[in-house]
């Protein structure tokens, strides 16, 4: 009874003391914003203010897009420490480079006050996208295609080519979507270059598999053309996103071979150069195509054509399953090599061999020595006879098979010129025989001086 009366004295007093609660800083967000200069810049504003005085300022910002892991960048406005601070930074594409027009953007502000308090922003979002053109939209649940400029049949004829693409790689590789693909359809070339920094100037298309997003300029007089470029591009994303790793490479033979031959046949042009290559033993060999193809538009032509080729004959070979198991072993980061003898039993020489041995090809006689794989942004469109080009971009060269005995021999004859060689010894003797005479000099002065003190 003592115990529960002294219980109920406690109670009460904790009732009818005043709480002594430590109010926290009050503190707001308002107009927070961000303002495109489309492509080059995006400008983050807001207006930040607090019960206590502001200090700290941190802009958190990126992009939604597949990676390896959370990436956040972090930028220090400059501003002026008060409880109501006006923040504003400048995010500039011609520095950091592009991203491609459709991607989202997100932003978050992060500031401390002279409390200690530190109070995050809710996290805003917004599309890259430029606001001078009326964009209009159709889709279903697979593919977006945004347009102006255009009818929206013609749109419902690009977003039919998407649905043709899907189906086809699901069925000749078993690749299929993991989330809708945005592809933004500009009505000239012209637009599209436009809309992003640092293109080649023949560039037609560009696929971001990390994005999910295709950017694409219109013939405007080859719906053909138009409709193989939705269905190339596709084709890219679905092997970007597929055999996706954070640490190896997918060759560029297979990348685009895969892009080719979902268009459907060879044009007659590239069938002819590949023929005629077969005929005359010019083919290049397939370790070099591991990396980005030649930019010199015959060797290019050829690569593409090549690759196609040789993805044909993996898959009417030996089937979509295989292929489909290839692309799972790239994705679990093994190299090309142990991926094609874990699913098919030969390595990159032994497909070349039996691509060869298919076609009617002289058999792989010279082994080369070829540049590593690199990554890249997925390549663009490859051009086809008769339509504006866009060939792949690539910002390097790869060797190729073309050179000849006498080149190699003429390139490792190179060494220091004779006359150098000869005034090199000449110097070097001339040296030592100065060092010579210093020691020799030197001993000799020692010598008489230990003579002066004996005697």
């Amino acid at each position: 009874m003592q115990r529960l009366t002294i219980l109920f004295m406690v109670l009460t007093g904790l009732l009818l003391t005043p709480l002594q609660v430590q109010a926290a800083p009050q503190t707001d967000v308002r107009a927070d914003s961000a303002t495109f200069d489309f492509p080059n810049t995006v400008t983050f504003s807001a207006t930040l203010t607090s019960t206590s005085e502001i200090n700290s300022v941190v802009l958190e910002y990126g992009n939604e897009q597949l990676t390896c892991g959370d990436v956040i960048a972090k930028a220090f406005p400059d501003f002026n420490p008060g409880t109501e601070v006006n923040a504003s930074w400048t995010w500039d594409m011609r520095q950091s480079g592009s991203l491609p027009p459709g991607a989202t953007i997100w932003w978050r502000w992060r500031f401390t006050d002279s409390s200690g308090k530190e109070t995050v922003s809710d996290m805003q979002t917004v599309t890259w996208i430029d606001d001078i053109h009326d964009w209009q939209t159709i889709s279903n649940k697979d593919l977006r295609i945004h347009y102006y400029g255009k009818s929206q049949s013609f749109a419902q004829t690009m977003l039919d080519a998407g649905i043709e693409g899907l189906r086809r790689n699901k069925e000749q590789s078993g690749m299929t979507s993991d989330a809708p693909v945005d592809i933004y359809v500009y009505p000239n070339y012209d637009d599209m270059r436009d809309a992003v920094l640092y293109e080649p100037a023949w560039t037609g298309g560009q696929a971001y598999s990390d994005f999910n997003i295709i950017i694409m300029g219109v013939s405007g007089s080859d719906s053909t053309w138009d409709k193989n470029t939705v269905i190339h591009e596709l084709t890219h994303i679905l092997v970007g996103r597929n055999a996706f790793s954070c640490i190896g490479t997918r060759p560029g033979w297979l990348e685009e071979g895969l892009a080719m031959y979902s268009e459907g046949a060879l044009d007659s042009s590239m069938q002819n150069m590949l023929d005629q290559s077969i005929r005359t033993d010019s083919l290049i060999t397939l370790r070099s195509l591991n990396g980005g193809f030649s930019e010199l538009p015959d060797k290019a032509n050829l690569s593409y054509s090549q690759s196609y080729s040789v993805v044909k004959f993996m898959i009417e070979t030996y089937g979509q399953q295989k292929m489909s198991d290839l692309l799972a072993a790239l994705r679990d980061a093994k190299s090309i090599d142990e991926s094609l003898l874990e699913v098919y039993g030969f390595d990159t020489d032994g497909l070349d061999e039996a691509w060869r041995e298919s076609v009617g090809a002289a058999p792989l006689t010279v082994a080369q020595a070829t540049a590593q794989p690199t990554p890249t942004y997925v390549p663009t469109y490859v051009p086809i006879a008769g339509i504006p080009q866009a060939v792949t971009a690539t910002p390097y060269a790869i060797p190729t098979s073309s050179f000849t005995t006498t080149d190699t021999q003429t390139q490792g004859s190179s060494g220091p010129p004779i006359l150098l060689t000869i005034s090199l010894i000449c110097f070097c003797l001339v040296f030592l025989l100065v060092i010579a005479v210093v020691v020799l000099t030197i001993i000799v002065r020692s010598g008489k001086n230990k003579g002066g003190k004996n005697g």
